[in-house]
């Protein structure tokens, strides 16, 4: 019961990466859309584990990595 609890605050806390992924992928190829998703979960994973002090920084780091792997960096 906690532990479905806690899944559904950690999802809840996430759902503006979800949003952002979802406005990035707007015109993008099947291979762009995949790349974001991936992206998107080591973001999240990130944001879950404390890596970032708050949303604006996790969600910047999400659009600097969605522009290196669009630039092939």
């Amino acid at each position: 019961m906690l532990a479905d609890r806690l899944h559904w605050v950690i999802s809840l806390s996430t759902e503006f990466l979800d949003r952002l992924a979802s406005q990035l992928k707007i015109g993008k190829d099947p291979v762009s859309r995949r790349a974001i998703e991936r992206i998107l979960d080591v973001i999240k994973q990130n944001y879950e584990n404390g890596q970032y002090e708050n949303p604006v920084e996790a969600e910047r780091d999400f659009r600097r990595s969605v522009e290196r792997e669009e630039n092939g960096e």
